[in-house]
């Protein structure tokens, strides 16, 4: 049975087997059962996020970009997949060190651009405060 926990060790698993530079049979499943299980997570955001990048990581593996592919999920493997978690995520520390990593890649990780335009208008619309 999926979990929320076991969303988030089989993105965590996967990048790390791809960051290698590899694959096995078991990252294609893994991921899917990520996108499969995606209702469970109730942050809006987290939820729109995983389901463009995970797509975006099996098309890559399935070209063979598996580095590509592993630094795609190491952008989003922290993402909060809970509303307790998200009290605790730290957004600032998202952009200031998940996403300037992501981005030091950026040329080494296909479709960075629209991967990460995608997340940060994401992330945006959930955190932005209007001034009213």
């Amino acid at each position: 049975m999926t979990t929320v926990g076991s969303i988030k060790a089989e993105i965590i698993s996967s990048r790390n087997i791809l960051m290698a530079g590899r694959t096995n049979e078991h990252i294609l499943p893994c991921l899917e059962n990520v996108i499969a299980a995606v209702d469970l997570i109730n942050v809006s955001s987290t939820k729109h996020i995983l389901v463009h990048c995970v797509k975006e990581a099996i098309d890559q593996i399935r070209g063979s970009e598996y580095i590509s592919a592993g630094r795609i999920l190491n952008l989003i493997h922290n993402l909060p997949l809970t509303e307790e978690g998200e009290k605790r995520w730290d957004v600032d520390y998202f952009f200031s060190i998940e996403l300037a990593a992501f981005l030091d890649d950026f040329d080494n990780v296909k479709n960075a651009g629209h991967i990460a335009l995608y997340v940060c208008g994401q992330i945006a619309s959930r955190y932005m405060v209007l001034d009213s």
